[in-house]
């Protein structure tokens, strides 16, 4: 079986358990620190991958990369106990890839990125949070990066949206045009 299907369909059962526990909040923020750890922690996939390692043992091992046992939600832990009771802890980065997605659709967040070139004030930063979610309708979750490389001006890309009106990018489509 395709593991995006598995991944997708583990997602949706834990996000509908989370829902009814009135935990999805917490879990998305837990699913969102367990793709780090994987990212940060590259021994972990060969760990929960390891026969030797116990049930238990796996299930510590996720919880403690969450912020252990006593950060972890209810529905989380009993998630945990779930994957790695039917063998699938080989697929839980992208099961937890597969919630975030699948949380925000449910509330109808769309991820949005604004790099700059240099640090602008907090007010500049929610106008233009407000003009993009007027324009797509939906909530944003939004987050900023500063890159000194674009010289000026910005990217803004939610969504599969991408708009570079950085001096870098003009420079660019400049010197491609006398050439």
């Amino acid at each position: 079986m395709d593991i995006g299907v598995i991944a997708s369909r583990y997602a949706k059962t834990l996000l509908k358990f989370a829902t009814e526990n009135k935990e999805e909040d917490a879990v998305y923020e837990e699913m969102h620190s367990l793709s780090q750890a994987f990212l940060a922690q590259p021994v972990l996939q060969p760990t929960l991958n390891n026969p030797v390692v116990t049930d238990q043992q796996k299930i510590d091992v996720l919880q403690a990369a969450i912020g252990g046992e006593h950060a972890c939600s209810l529905s989380t832990s009993k998630f945990f106990e779930l994957v790695v009771g039917n063998r699938r802890t080989e697929q839980m980065v992208f099961i937890a890839n597969a919630y975030m997605s699948a949380y925000l659709k449910a509330k109808n967040i769309v991820r949005g990125k604004l790099t700059l070139a240099a640090p602008v004030s907090e007010s500049t930063q929610e106008r233009l949070k407000k003009v993009v979610e007027e324009k797509v309708r939906t909530n944003l979750l939004f987050e900023t990066a500063i890159d000194p490389d674009l010289k000026g001006g910005f990217i803004l890309q939610y969504d599969t949206y991408r708009y570079d009106a950085s001096l870098k990018a003009q420079l660019a489509r400049l010197q491609r045009e006398l050439s």
